[in-house]
């Protein structure tokens, strides 16, 4: 769908649905154009080394098990990476990437644009799940959009309020949730960090945010953070809670953005944080007072700090800063902090390849622990760390909690909806059909199998049986399907008309191809399976040239197609929550027997505006 035709739900849709990178990279990497890219620049993993008085930056590339260093050029005083005097990448440290966070708030501003309650909803909507950047995203821009509760005047008289939409974003700032999906202490610095980008600045100020061109504006992120901090100063124990989970200096970064006042010199006591006169001479607590030195098991030998796991049970993150880097984590600690109950199923899971290194998977009870944690995995993560395991049985078993997470991610979506994958085969994907193939067994797994219909196409088609949802059985089915002959996407159609969805129950179409063919319309409506939406897996043909077949069939039907951006499968964490996105997009049915199923757009319409917590009314 072109911009000028979007409405806000489309907006929100297309960004849910559009992969453009991780808005936050904690490491180092260099930036260089992509055009196949939303944003058109890509970023990628790097390093540097000091070589003759240079700094030469190598590119990160990963070689199976392996990270193979590509040496790219050489670092320049403004962050520019050089070959022979040309520029060919910017080196960007970690933390945010700019042009991705600039292009999400772009993405939320449209939609604010188009229905400033509209996109209250979405962000009231959004605080519950799980999508971190977006959060961020939202957060940054409710707490600076116009609409703040001014009052509406007749002359001189007061009419009413107008609303105050800054206060959902304070609301996202102070709400804690018991699934621990609110924002934590690191998420509200990245809150202020976005709405410090340049990019992002001129945004606000284009929209009519804030006074200045050149300072960037912070609306009510300072007052809610204030809030935030006194909340816990007033609740000593949710502030030792803090330290001891790693956010000592991340709320003292906090204290000093917000500016923050302490009521008494506790706050500063338990923070650890030792308090100089400023220039100005205004402060006056804590002035000069002695703190208490931070926890550390320096000089500790190997059993006196698995005595102290056991005793004190720290979580992962903590017992990476508390044991001694000429110790490391051994065998006997890592063994001690399974059994202490200091890892979570997800550290678990990340640490599979130090578990196996350490041959920690042979011993009984950290193998039970171990297979309990996978069993329990929530994201496909598992399928990543699968490439780094070494034994063929360890890689499996993290494969299977992978395709379980997948089913899992859109279990809940899929309720009451029949999904029909079309698969385009013809002689233009001759040098595109393995890389779709390899597209398709990352995710064609998530669907119920006896609600999924697939079929391959050229000027004929078939169906195809997936007899095991794994990516095995995904991989299986399609073995041995090459590349030829003409493009009739109505022929994929027609090969599946005879599995017809109930009454109560949606269509989805979703289509993998290069789109070089004619349209297809009269064939969907003469199949009866009366599809509700299009999803499209965009596979660019290396002949050159991109068709539009199915976005033109869509239009001609009155349907909405969602494209899915394939650099979403170079991410696996991104993939359910792309999935789970386009299945809810599909428009529940009018008229007839209806199915319980709500779209994505009605579960946003149906959300309360968020409302800040009692305390900080």
């Amino acid at each position: 769908m072109e911009r000028e035709r979007l409405g806000p739900a489309e907006t929100i849709l297309s960004t849910l649905l559009t992969y453009a990178d991780h808005m936050v990279h904690n490491r180092p990497g260099i930036v260089v154009s992509d055009a196949n890219s939303v944003t058109g620049v890509r970023w990628v993993p790097a390093t540097h080394r000091v070589e003759g008085g240079d700094k030469v930056v190598y590119e990160l590339q990963k070689k199976g098990r392996s990270t193979v260093l590509s040496r790219v050029g050489t670092l320049s005083r403004e962050h520019q990476v050089l070959n022979q005097g040309r520029v060919v990448a910017r080196y960007q440290p970690a933390g945010l990437f700019p042009e991705v966070a600039a292009w999400m708030y772009g993405q939320v501003a449209e939609v604010w644009k188009l229905d400033n309650q509209f996109a209250a909803r979405w962000a009231s909507y959004a605080f519950a799940q799980d999508h971190r950047d977006l959060k961020v995203v939202l957060a940054a821009f409710m707490l600076v959009q116009s609409r703040k509760g001014d009052p509406v005047r007749d002359n001189a008289e007061v009419l009413f309020f107008d609303e105050d939409y800054r206060e959902v974003g304070e609301a996202m700032v102070l709400l804690v949730r018991k699934d621990r999906r609110d924002l934590n202490p690191k998420l509200l610095v990245r809150v202020h960090d976005l709405l410090s980008l340049p990019q992002v600045a001129k945004i606000n100020h284009d929209l009519g945010f804030g006074r200045s061109a050149r300072t960037a504006f912070h609306g009510r992120w300072a007052k809610a953070v204030n809030k935030w901090l006194q909340y816990r100063e007033e609740n000593p124990r949710m502030l030792q809670g803090l330290v001891q989970a790693g956010f000592r200096t991340t709320v003292m970064a906090l204290a000093r953005r917000s500016r923050y006042k302490p009521q008494s010199p506790r706050f500063f006591e338990l923070l650890r944080w030792k308090q100089a006169q400023a220039k100005q001479g205004h402060r006056d607590l804590a002035i000069g007072q002695a703190v208490a030195a931070a926890d550390s098991w320096e000089g500790l030998c190997e059993a006196q700090i698995c005595e102290r796991v056991v005793r004190e049970r720290p979580n992962y993150k903590r017992l990476i800063g508390l044991v001694p880097p000429q110790v490391g984590l051994t065998r006997a600690i890592v063994a001690a902090a399974v059994q202490a109950g200091s890892l979570s199923d997800k550290d678990l899971v990340i640490l599979t390849p130090t578990l196996e290194a350490l041959g920690l998977l042979k011993d009984p009870d950290v193998q039970a622990r171990w297979s309990q944690a996978v069993a329990a995995s929530e994201d496909v993560r598992a399928a990543n760390i699968a490439k780094r395991v070494r034994t063929k049985e360890t890689a499996e078993v993290l494969q299977d909690a992978a395709d379980t997470a997948l089913q899992k991610a859109v279990e809940e979506v899929v309720r009451d909806i029949r999904v029909y994958f079309i698969v385009d085969i013809s002689g233009s994907m001759s040098n595109a059909i393995e890389r779709a193939k390899g597209y398709i067994a990352q995710f064609l797994q998530a669907f119920p199998l006896d609600r999924l219909h697939v079929s391959v196409f050229n000027t004929h088609g078939r169906e195809l049986k997936v007899r095991h949802a794994s990516k095995l059985g995904v991989t299986l089915a399609f073995a041995g399907i090459s590349a030829g002959g003409g493009t009739d996407y109505g022929a994929g159609v027609r090969a599946l008309e005879r599995h017809a969805p109930r009454d109560d129950e949606d269509s989805l179409f979703i289509f993998v191809g290069d789109e070089k063919a004619s349209v297809f319309h009269a064939a969907v409506e003469q199949s009866k399976l009366r599809p509700l939406a299009f999803g499209l897996v965009q596979v660019p043909s290396e002949w050159g040239g991109q068709g539009s077949a199915v976005r033109d069939t869509a239009e001609l039907l009155g349907l909405p197609c969602f494209v899915i951006d394939v650099q979403t499968f170079n991410d696996p964490y991104a993939i359910p929550r792309t999935l789970r996105h386009l299945v809810a997009s599909t428009p529940v049915q009018t008229g007839g027997a209806r199915n319980n199923r709500a779209s994505l757009i009605d579960q946003i319409l149906a959300t309360e505006v968020l409302n800040k917590p009692a305390w900080a009314a």
